[in-house]
């Protein structure tokens, strides 16, 4: 989302052969630049990509989650299933269901070690919740948005078996595993960035609906009977200590026909359950909360909650896997690379703020550690440099902090965090033409090779010439990682703990500063609106 996206573009904050782009390898000291100069790679290899859809029809392309050998990837037709057992991958299946923005979460509800559940977000009011049906007005008072269910047993033969309306849509979804083993939770997270059919300012009241949505709604799945999926309750939010409680688009440099300019909701959640944490990337601020004594993040009392001027807009989040460190993520609502934002930030004149950076903060206290942007390229180009930061996560390592992260037009990067204070990057693929919307780290086994397996997700802004699905090979050098048998990127269900004299997360205090945190001079002599907002002691 961002201040000079087309309409459909902006929305995004809302079986065909496989075709396979051959590139060069890549090798761990072989950096290089594109045949237009401001593309470049780095200790990356592309080992694959898949486009979706047709040359010239093609859709975004959206988030990824895991399990054994399938990659289950999301866009804004639906989504495909890859298998990933093979460095080059293969499409196993590819699922037309119309609804952006397809973010997608898969669950094992049989315990047979398989997936056999997939939710799918869909955040675009639709003539009704089955595949098969089209876009409509989007405060048409008979249209649906929601979530989609899918059973995925049979990988080659996905099919839909249920759906749960939302208001104000599913942005995003995050699944809350349950101690029980007969249900899955999960945490919806949405916003009225259009009116909706019961949302927003014009629909929202007449339906009982505060007209700013203020909540995160939890969905049950039972998994006797995942078709009766239903809501049971919603958690309230809030922005505690900011003045007006709300988040302002206007203020933060974005506009677009039908916007609706006032709302609280949360963009996109983590969970760490080991930690019994939760992430909230709640749109005005970055907030952390506890899993309480009923199972639930509580909203009402965050842990800590931090914002700062030159954040457009708390997107994303993830947490170290042994709970130390989190990162947030701004999506820039500006452009270039680095990327700057032209807004007011609710203080009066219009100024350019540095934006589409990453956050590094202390999870005990919310102290912010270090302050991360790329730098590309500011030359032109078609479509012109935007490296706004986007979705990521950590890989689980016992000797290092590692976190693969998208950058929009800036590609996919792995960045060296075991100093928070000081991050930096060690590895990128930046080609001709790469718009990715997520990067993240998978594998299901453990390893200490050099290279690391990475995947992207490639087209956004330029749809019909993205790369698509994306297979990748990083060189970071000896690192200790503990495989996964499946990963939902949002939801971290291990403790993986540093070993003794590696990392030193421990005792890293608040120390670093960014040029707008709260008592550092900012222009002419501003402050900027840093809040930590300690609620609670760290257990």
């Amino acid at each position: 989302m961002r201040r000079v996206l087309s309409i459909s573009a902006a929305a995004a904050l809302l079986a065909m052969p496989a075709i396979s782009w051959g590139h060069d390898p890549i090798g761990p000291d072989d950096p290089g630049h594109g045949a237009d100069g401001t593309s470049a790679f780095a200790h990356m290899e592309l080992l694959s990509s898949f486009p979706s859809g047709e040359p010239g029809a093609r859709p975004t392309n959206s988030d990824i989650a895991f399990w054994g050998k399938y990659a289950y990837v999301g866009n804004y037709n639906g989504f495909r299933i890859f298998d990933i057992s093979t460095a080059q991958g293969q499409l196993v299946s590819d699922v037309r269901c119309v609804g952006a923005q397809g973010d997608p979460s898969v669950v094992d509800t049989d315990a047979d070690g398989a997936a056999d559940l997939l939710v799918l977000s869909v955040d675009r009011t639709m003539s009704g919740p089955n595949c098969g049906a089209v876009p409509v007005a989007h405060d048409d008072p008979a249209g649906w948005e929601g979530l989609r269910l899918f059973d995925v047993s049979d990988p080659a033969l996905p099919r839909q078996i249920g759906a749960v309306y939302q208001d104000c849509g599913s942005h995003t979804n995050t699944l809350l595993p349950q101690e029980s083993g007969d249900r899955v939770l999960v945490l919806n997270s949405s916003y009225p960035l259009r009116p909706g059919p019961t949302c927003g300012p014009e629909r929202g009241p007449a339906a009982g609906r505060d007209p700013l949505h203020g909540v995160v709604q939890v969905v049950e799945i039972p998994f006797d009977d995942p078709a009766s999926a239903r809501e049971i309750t919603e958690l309230p939010v809030t922005y505690p200590g900011d003045p007006d409680n709300k988040f302002t688009p206007s203020e933060q440099g974005l506009s677009a026909p039908g916007l609706v300019d006032g709302m609280r909701a949360c963009h996109d959640i983590a969970v760490h359950t080991e930690r019994g944490l939760v992430a909230g990337a709640c749109a005005e601020q970055a907030q952390v909360w506890r899993i309480g004594a009923n199972g639930l993040p509580d909203t009402e009392n965050p842990v800590w909650t931090y914002d700062q001027d030159n954040v457009d807009f708390w997107h994303s989040a993830t947490f170290s896997w042994d709970g130390k460190v989190t990162n947030f993520i701004d999506e820039s609502f500006g452009e270039g690379c680095p990327t700057t934002t032209v807004k007011t930030a609710g203080k009066g004149e219009p100024r350019e703020y540095e934006s589409g950076n990453m956050f590094f903060l202390d999870t005990r206290s919310g102290g912010l550690l270090s302050e991360f942007r790329i730098n590309r390229s500011t030359e032109g180009g078609d479509p012109p440099p935007y490296c706004s930061s986007h979705l990521g996560n950590v890989v689980p390592s016992k000797d290092r902090y590692l976190l693969v992260n998208a950058y929009y037009r800036g590609g996919s990067s792995v960045i060296d965090f075991t100093e928070p204070t000081a991050p930096r990057e060690i590895a990128f693929s930046d080609l001709v033409n790469m718009d990715t919307w997520s990067a993240y780290w998978y594998e299901s086994k453990g390893s200490k090779r050099e290279w690391i397996s990475t995947y992207g997700n490639d087209g956004v802004h330029t749809p019909n010439s993205g790369y698509g699905f994306e297979v990748f090979r990083a060189w970071v050098g000896p690192t200790e990682r503990v495989g996964l048998p499946y990963l939902n990127p949002q939801v971290q269900e291990r403790y993986v703990p540093m070993r003794p004299g590696r990392g030193k997360a421990s005792r890293f205090r608040a120390r670093a500063r960014s040029p707008y945190a709260r008592g550092s001079a900012v222009g002419s002599g501003e402050r900027s609106s840093n809040r930590a907002f300690i609620r609670r002691e760290w257990r």
